[in-house]
């Protein structure tokens, strides 16, 4: 066996080894998540948020017209998380920072709605 065989096969699993936390992140990070709570219109125009069972908020990527008809109802939102361009980011902040009362808000980009209640308790 040539020295680069026995190289190449040496390498290989330790090149996996070390690579396999960022592949792993990797799938959890484009994983789909639900999230329930109360929708609310933000304070930006066609802005919409979900103020969570968990105490986060965030912030609806997506179809403005889905959201508007189920502000102030209790909401099941399944998406996930999502990174805006820094532009855009820069425009929202003040109004996320607003509206999240100083608490942690999450970008969501929203692939599905469906209402729980017509209020929100």
């Amino acid at each position: 066996m040539s020295r680069l065989l026995r190289f190449t096969f040496w390498l290989a699993p330790l090149a996996l080894f070390v690579l396999s936390p960022f592949l792993a992140y990797a799938q959890d990070a484009g994983g789909t998540t639900s999230i329930t709570g109360c929708l609310k219109q933000g304070s930006e125009k066609g802005g919409y948020y979900v103020a969570a069972q968990d105490g986060k908020f965030y912030e609806l990527v997506g179809k403005a017209g889905d959201f508007a008809p189920h502000v102030n109802h209790t909401v099941s939102v399944t998406g996930h998380a999502t990174k805006l361009p820094e532009s855009q980011e820069a425009k929202l902040e003040p109004h996320e920072k607003t509206e999240a009362a100083g608490g942690s808000y999450v970008d969501f980009q929203v692939t599905e709605l469906k209402m729980i209640s017509a209020s929100c308790q």
